[in-house]
């Protein structure tokens, strides 16, 4: 069967153009399908984390970068800027003045030219800056950013609490090898002795 193209000259079908409006094989129809269901938990996720981008609001815009000027300020340790962030987007979504508290500790701070935290932090606000820096400094050394026991943990073997004796006490855990030894296969059980 030979068609006219638009120019009006005379052009074989081909098996290379697929063809609109003819039937659809079960193949087609199979891909489209699949496709159909990847798009579906993408579009739910995506929606989620606007939804948790919308819940957290104007808070959410606070700097890692700024967040851990803070805690430098406030605890006089080597931190991880990895477990900073962590923490950061964890009390973002808790503390609404957060990002004031932040500017509020750096400013107070280098007005007292503070190289540790005991020489400015009599001079924190009481309220909420005070109760600010006592989260931060509460969550470097304890892994999670208050003790209730539904807390959100953003560290555990970078805790700071485990530090001063990490060379001599291992750190608490399930494993019978040590701390985050999860690889090694356990060994099978034995039967169980019968009386």
């Amino acid at each position: 069967m030979i068609r006219k193209d638009i120019a009006g000259s005379d052009v074989a079908p081909s098996e290379d153009i697929p063809r609109i409006g003819g039937p659809t094989s079960r193949r087609r129809l199979l891909k489209a399908g699949v496709c159909a269901l990847a798009v579906i938990p993408l579009h739910a996720s995506m929606l989620s984390m606007a939804n948790v981008a919308v819940a957290r609001g104007p808070s959410a815009a606070v700097s890692a970068e700024k967040f851990m000027t803070a805690s430098r300020l406030l605890v006089q340790h080597r931190l991880s800027p990895g477990i900073g962030a962590r923490m950061a987007g964890i009390l973002s979504a808790r503390v609404a003045t957060l990002d004031t508290d932040l500017d509020a500790i750096i400013a107070i701070a280098k007005q007292k030219q503070a190289k540790a935290v005991e020489d400015f932090f009599e001079a924190l606000p009481d309220g909420h800056v005070k109760e600010t820096a006592h989260q931060i400094i509460f969550g470097w050394y304890a892994g999670v950013v208050d003790d209730s026991p539904n807390a959100e943990v953003f560290a555990y073997e970078e805790a700071l609490m485990y530090q001063p004796t990490r060379d001599a006490i291992p750190i608490p855990t399930y494993s019978l090898d040590g701390p985050d030894d999860w690889t090694n296969i356990d060994p099978p059980l034995a039967a169980m002795p019968e009386f």
